[in-house]
C-alpha cells in the first residue's frame, strides 16, 4: 500500500473535536486564519482566527488577534478577544489580557486574567434570552438591595 493511499483513508472527526492546523514552536503566522476543525498553537499567530472547533494554546504559544472558536483550553498566552461558544479553560500557566465572551469560563489558580468578561448565560451558545432592561420584573422577583435574592 502506497502512502497517499493510507493518506487518503484518513478522516477527521467533523464534529471539530480534531486538530488539522498546528502552528509550531518557533513558527510566526500573521493573517486571517478560517479553519474547519481545531487549531494547536505553539507558536505565534496575530491577525484574526475563526474555527468551528476547539483552540489549543501550549505553553509556549501566543495569540496576537481577535479569535471566534467552539472551545478553547489556554496553557499559553493570549492577548486580544476571545469569543467561544461553549467553554474557556485558562490553566495555571495561562496569561489572558482582552476581552473574552463564553457561556462557561474556568480560570486556574495561578493564571493571568486581565480582561473585560462577558461569561453565562446570555453569552455565546446560550439559548437563554436576556430579559429586556425596560421590562418591569416578575411579581416574586425580590429587589437584591432588600437583601435577598432574585427568585
Amino acid at each position: 500500500m502506497n502512502r497517499h493511499s493510507r493518506l487518503s483513508k484518513l478522516k477527521l472527526p467533523s464534529n471539530g473535536n480534531g486538530i488539522n492546523t498546528v502552528i509550531g514552536r518557533g513558527s510566526v503566522s500573521e493573517g486571517t486564519f478560517r479553519v474547519e476543525t481545531g487549531v494547536r498553537v505553539d507558536g505565534v499567530l496575530k491577525g484574526e482566527l475563526v474555527s468551528s472547533g476547539r483552540l489549543i494554546v501550549g505553553e509556549s504559544g501566543v495569540i496576537e488577534a481577535t479569535v471566534k472558536v467552539r472551545d478553547a483550553l489556554i496553557s499559553g498566552r493570549i492577548v486580544g478577544t476571545l469569543e467561544a461558544e461553549e467553554k474557556v479553560h485558562l490553566q495555571a500557566q495561562s496569561a489572558f489580557i482582552g476581552k473574552i465572551k463564553t457561556r462557561l469560563l474556568v480560570v486556574e489558580e495561578g493564571a493571568v486574567f486581565k480582561a473585560e468578561c462577558e461569561a453565562g448565560e446570555g453569552a455565546p451558545g446560550s439559548e437563554t434570552q436576556q430579559p429586556d432592561a425596560s421590562s418591569p420584573l416578575p411579581p416574586d422577583a425580590v429587589v437584591p438591595d432588600e437583601g435577598r435574592m432574585l427568585s
